[in-house]
């Protein structure tokens, strides 16, 4: 809008105003342009004046915006972060769940389930030009007659004690399991027969000196063992335990307490 101070408008004001100009032809058209001019200069300041509030507004209503968007991450974090715990806890619950399903309750040692995956992995490795394995069957002598004779609580003692006896004397990769009953699958990766069989003997001895169902020496704990050797790539994992379980058959029909090697 053309402002009362403006030379324009007072030059214009002056020549309207004029009397001398009174009664000239232009002056009635300057005078209607001059006030057309003053009303779209008024909707002009009108228009200016509503986009102001319009952008204060949109500004007032962004900052709004930020806040809820700030209060909304807030939230996402603390999402984000009860999500890690959760999966860590379900990790921790899943690994013990895994650990628990691959054990014998009873002695703690792997189950059978688990060393038959086990000796299935180094077979495939020796496939692959990987190393030998040696795996060998233990079975507790006259283990009936413990049950029978001493109850099964003294029975279940005994098998503890050989899975404890089993996990604190052998090397660090070799790994015995439970694989039934009265059975022991012993599988020494990389050994030959002849470290294995020593292996064995060291162990069939510490059974013998671990005390009997009574305590005492009324019975004496002994073990029968089939040692076999793995080293043909070809060779299944159902061939290579059919021959060590003929072996400790063998072991059995021999007098027992003692290792065959088939």
């Amino acid at each position: 809008m053309m402002k009362s101070d403006d030379p324009l408008a007072r030059e214009i004001n002056a020549l309207l105003d004029d009397g001398a100009h009174q009664g000239h032809p232009l002056h009635a058209a300057l005078a209607e342009l001059y006030t057309r001019y003053l009303d779209q200069s008024r909707q002009i300041d009108r228009i200016s004046h509503i986009a102001d509030r319009y952008q204060n507004a949109e500004r007032e209503r962004g900052q709004g915006y930020a806040v809820n968007y700030q209060r909304k991450l807030r939230q996402l974090e603390k999402i984000v972060r009860i999500s890690d715990q959760y999966q860590h806890m379900l990790r921790d619950v899943n690994d013990r769940l895994q650990w628990l399903s691959s054990r014998d309750e009873l002695t703690g040692l792997p189950n059978r389930r688990f060393m038959l995956g086990l000796l299935g992995d180094h077979l495939r490795k020796l496939a692959k030009g990987g190393e030998p394995v040696c795996v060998a069957m233990a079975d507790i002598d006259h283990f009936k007659s413990i049950n029978d004779n001493y109850g099964h609580d003294a029975g279940d003692k005994v098998l503890a004690a050989l899975g404890e006896l089993f996990r604190n004397n052998l090397r660090a990769d070799d790994v015995c399991g439970r694989w039934g009953g009265e059975e022991f699958l012993i599988i020494l990766p990389g050994a030959d027969l002849e470290s294995s069989t020593i292996t064995l003997a060291r162990l069939r001895a510490r059974v013998s000196a671990l005390p009997g169902p009574d305590d005492g020496d009324a019975f004496r704990l002994s073990l029968s063992i089939g040692l076999v050797r793995g080293d043909d790539p070809d060779e299944a994992p159902d061939h290579l335990l059919k021959r060590v379980d003929e072996a400790l058959y063998a072991a059995k029909r021999q007098g027992r307490d003692r290792t065959v090697i088939a």
